[in-house]
């Protein structure tokens, strides 16, 4: 055992203590598994190399590196699908969409270890003393292997960088450490693989080296796991925003640079290693580009800057866009408050903050502090005295409210609670505040200027336009729902109606035929198909199912109709009326029943109101070719008015009866169009109207 192999087991053993945190939390299940598989593989990578290390012969390292190779080009297989989906609510879309490069990528990896044995990859394998492993000289195919595994490494650093940038402000502070991390371990690896792309040769000290940008990579994603939650961040792709190619456009010039250089060092004849300091200095433009993504360096700098060089135009006017786009992309309260508190605190270099409103029994985001040391009274306290002063500013003092309510006091105190605590801001109006925005200390230790103060300001207006915005939106959404609600209950009363209607009539006749048997017999039957249908639309009810989904099973539909005329013909016969059914003896169709039942009711008692005494109906049930069932309901009374022919048929709450709910035709409609059917009307004043229905038979399915 040297210092290298400790390196690289310990790099192994960490990415094993990375998956345990894991095998319980809860998130995507894509991203899980390729998560603990890429650490799986990268341990498997790290203990070979520590094995090829510690190796005594030629034989054992060769076997050690034989594995080590399989490994590294079957990682980028799983290593770029996990990149690309990293933190996306789409994930199952984008790896459909990318499976065939992911399938090509698979079959090549299988393809490269099947066809092209390892030792055409290496030149040699070197010992010290001829025990102690010193370095590999590969091959021209191994440098081909490198260049494969260094745009891998580049195309997961540009998938996550794209992810970084698609994300809130929230999301940008829980991806920080992971992006430097992987920045950090890339530039490793870059310079590893640049030793093999310049002079073929790999020792065990660089191998070491490799094995620390994993250990990096290891602890900056185990500390955003444990603080942020690192794999609860989701980012939803926007075409709005452009793919960032700096990390393709550095690489590209990494690598440019790394030719230049390999070629005047063989020009000069010099080793490569004199001139790795002109490398990694052209690459340390990278690393500063790296840091500039971390939100506090940019943020001390950029103050720097406006402070010392343009004291006089220290202003937030480039800033406005951005909180208009994260207002305006805030689709709930939460977001809302989330995507404010963190742009503020990150705008005005503020350490910690919070932001309230008083919604839905209070709502709270918080930023550099637990939410669980606010105190609501406290809270609103603030507000009470926001109410007088829209932005309050305190230097380096703490925040003073007037004492609770019940205290025995006229003088003010301050408030321990929010002794940290500098500006404060009221979301809301003068008379009836929404809620408050508090800011602690900035990160520079500077005071709050005026600037600030207007600032905050116009960021407060604008969070009570969009929260105006946002309650008035589940306001609307409420008034929707109970407008569908009071037509599918608008639906059931004029089928309870009907109902009642039957009832009735039997009502009537049994007073005069109460001791007739057959009559018995036909009221038995009556009242049961009444409590049958009575019972189905309660069952709606308390289901909130709406009255017109259907359940098609396979039918006859005409001894179904057959089975529903008696009582509807007991009602037409009752207003002077001939009610007759005609036409084929047996049709198969796949319908719903009881919504066909509810169409033809309501077309039959549509008709007897429009017919008078004398009149007469015709049920005709036939097939119009072998596609469609075709009922024909045909009525000898006046016909409908034109104008409510031509301009309100078909439209609810309509009606050309005194006492008509405008729901039968509309109700028809719609559950003859959930059969895929088609209904048509004719009608000519003072000769009655034509009803016609095509429903599909079943060889139109």
């Amino acid at each position: 055992m040297n210092l290298p192999s400790v390196i690289s087991f310990t790099a192994a053993g960490l990415l094993l203590l990375v998956i345990i945190p894991h095998l319980r939390r809860e998130y995507g299940k894509i991203q899980k598994a390729l998560f603990i598989i890429l650490c799986l593989l990268l341990s498997a990578i790290h203990f070979s190399l520590g094995f090829m290390i510690t190796a005594k012969g030629y034989t054992q390292a060769f076997i050690a590196f034989r594995i080590f190779l399989a490994l590294s080009l079957l990682f980028p297989a799983f290593a770029l699908p996990f990149f690309l989906i990293f933190g996306r609510k789409e994930e199952g879309k984008i790896l459909s969409d990318h499976i065939p490069m992911i399938v090509t990528l698979g079959i090549l990896v299988v393809v490269v270890e099947l066809v092209l044995p390892p030792y055409l990859m290496i030149k040699n394998i070197i010992f010290q003393d001829g025990t102690l492993f010193s370095w590999i000289v590969f091959s021209g195919i191994g440098k081909v292997v490198a260049m494969f595994l260094f745009i891998a490494n580049v195309f997961s650093l540009y998938f996550f960088e794209n992810t970084y940038r698609l994300a809130t402000i929230p999301g940008k502070v829980t991806l920080k450490y992971p992006l430097l991390g992987i920045i950090a371990t890339s530039i490793i690896n870059f310079v590893v693989l640049s030793r093999v792309l310049a002079i073929s040769v790999l020792d065990r000290n660089f191998m070491a080296v490799f094995s620390c940008g994993t250990i990096i990579l290891c602890a900056s994603f185990t500390y955003a796991t444990v603080r942020y939650r690192l794999f609860d961040i989701q980012v939803r792709i926007s075409r709005e925003v452009a793919s960032s190619v700096l990390t393709l456009v550095i690489s590209g010039l990494y690598l440019l640079a790394l030719a230049l250089i390999s070629f005047l060092s063989k020009l000069l004849k010099l080793p490569y290693d004199r001139l790795t300091v002109s490398v990694l200095g052209i690459f340390a433009v990278f690393l500063i580009a790296a840091v500039m993504i971390s939100g506090r360096a940019r943020r001390r700098l950029r103050y720097f800057i406006n402070e010392n060089f343009y004291p006089d135009q220290y202003n937030y006017r480039k800033e406005w866009r951005l909180y208009a786009a994260l207002m305006a992309s805030s689709t709930t309260i939460d977001d809302l408050l989330s995507n404010v508190i963190s742009s503020l605190c990150n705008t005005m270099l503020a350490k910690r903050g919070f932001i309230w409103v008083d919604v839905h029994g209070g709502k709270t985001a918080v930023y550099g502090l637990p939410e669980n040391e606010l105190d609501k009274e406290t809270v609103q306290e603030i507000r009470n005295e926001l109410l007088k002063e829209s932005v309050i500013i305190r230097k380096n003092t703490p925040f003073i409210i007037k004492p609770l309510k019940g205290e025995q006091t006229d003088t003010k105190v301050s408030c321990a609670a929010l002794a940290w605590a500098r500006a404060c801001a009221l979301i809301g109006h003068k008379d009836e505040g929404l809620g408050v925005i508090v800011l602690g200390d900035k990160e520079t230790g500077a005071w709050y200027t005026w600037e600030d103060r207007e600032f905050l300001a116009m960021i407060a207006d604008q969070t009570t336009l969009t929260l105006e915005n946002l309650l008035m939106e589940e306001r609307l959404l409420e008034s929707m729902q109970m407008e569908s609600f009071n037509r599918f209950a608008s639906f059931v009363i004029h089928d309870l109606k009907n109902v009642v209607g039957m009832l009735s009539l039997l009502d009537e006749n049994a007073r005069e035929k109460l001791h007739d048997a057959e009559f018995q017999k036909d009221a038995i039957v009556t009242i049961g198909r009444s409590v049958e249908k009575m019972k189905y639309m309660t069952n709606l009810l308390s289901s909130h199912k709406a009255p017109t989904q259907v359940i098609k099973i396979e039918s006859d539909i005409v001894s179904l109709i057959e089975e529903w005329i008696p009582p509807l013909r007991e009602r037409a016969t009752s207003h002077g009326i001939t009610l007759t059914v005609s036409g084929v003896k047996k049709l198969i169709t796949e319908i719903d029943p009881h919504a066909i039942e509810r169409v033809i009711t309501n077309l039959i008692l549509n008709a007897i109101d429009a017919t008078p005494r004398g009149g007469s109906i015709t049920v005709q049930i036939e097939t119009e070719g072998k596609d469609w069932a075709k009922i024909v309901v045909k009525d000898t009374g006046e016909g409908f008015d034109p104008i409510y022919f031509k301009e309100r048929l078909f439209q609810q709450y309509h009606s050309t009866k005194k006492d008509g709910l405008g729901i039968g035709l509309v109700q028809s409609k719609t559950l003859v169009e959930a059969h895929e059917g088609k209904i048509s009307i004719e009608s000519e004043p003072g000769h009655g109207a034509t009803v016609t229905v095509r429903l599909p038979t079943l060889s139109n399915h």
